[in-house]
């Protein structure tokens, strides 16, 4: 897949902080993608190689 699954984590952060109070969870989902993103792995439509399911991994990986 060429999609940009960052769109979907993020939503699932904001449903962990909105509809279920958990916070800490959220903020360690928001900084996994910020790492992978400041260590250039990304979808092509942000500069990057990385497949759907290979620019999740990375971001899995750093949780």
């Amino acid at each position: 897949g060429i999609a940009n699954p960052i769109g979907m984590i993020l939503s699932t952060a904001m449903l962990l902080r909105h509809s279920l109070g958990l916070e800490t969870e959220a903020a360690a989902i928001e900084k996994a993608v910020d790492e992978t993103i400041t260590a250039g792995a990304c979808t092509a439509d942000l500069g990057g190689t990385l497949s759907t399911t290979q620019m999740a991994d990375e971001i899995i990986g750093r949780l």
